[in-house]
């Protein structure tokens, strides 16, 4: 799905930046020209400096957006998902499994949290990269507690799963 709005900018590198940005980090354009991530407003420069591009090249993508119908529809209406857990789950004193994997294969979110629950471990959040916005996609379990690398061997075993970190 992704794949088909990115394509849309093969001709503007520069805007197809902008774009996978909008896209990764959940930044939504307004009727008003403006960036906002859910109702705050982001700076237009500061987001351009983030991908090393021009201001004017991140105007020119919201214009086109804006003049896009479909592109239009999706992108006024991006709602940011909200405070990844994963990064700060030390000092919450949570744990954290980061998978890699075949994103074609159905079924590993499925057979990840069946082995937690038979291990009683509880998710507190669950997330996972989008195959068509970045190159090694992964999912993040955020769990109530820390945990032993007892469980890497079991989750490494379920078809499809390449790589489990622990931290």
């Amino acid at each position: 799905m992704w794949k088909k709005i990115i394509n849309k900018f093969d001709k503007y590198p520069s805007q197809k930046k902008v774009i996978k940005k909008l896209l990764q980090s959940g930044l939504k354009v307004g009727e008003d020209k403006k960036i906002y991530c859910n109702d705050v407003e982001i700076n237009i420069s500061s987001l351009a400096k983030s991908i090393e591009t021009d201001r004017r090249v991140v105007t020119s993508t919201v214009n086109t957006i804006l003049g896009d119908d479909e592109l239009k529809g999706i992108f006024t209406n991006i709602k940011s998902a909200g405070t990844v857990l994963a990064n700060i789950s030390q000092e919450l004193g949570l744990g954290v499994i980061e998978i890699e994997g075949d994103a074609q294969k159905t079924g590993i979110l499925n057979q990840v949290t069946k082995i937690l629950a038979e291990e009683e471990i509880s998710i507190r959040q669950a997330y996972a990269s989008d195959p068509d916005l970045f190159t090694t996609p992964y999912m993040t379990i955020i769990t109530d507690d820390d945990l032993d690398g007892n469980i890497i061997p079991l989750l490494l075993k379920i078809d499809g799963v390449t790589k489990v970190s622990m931290y």
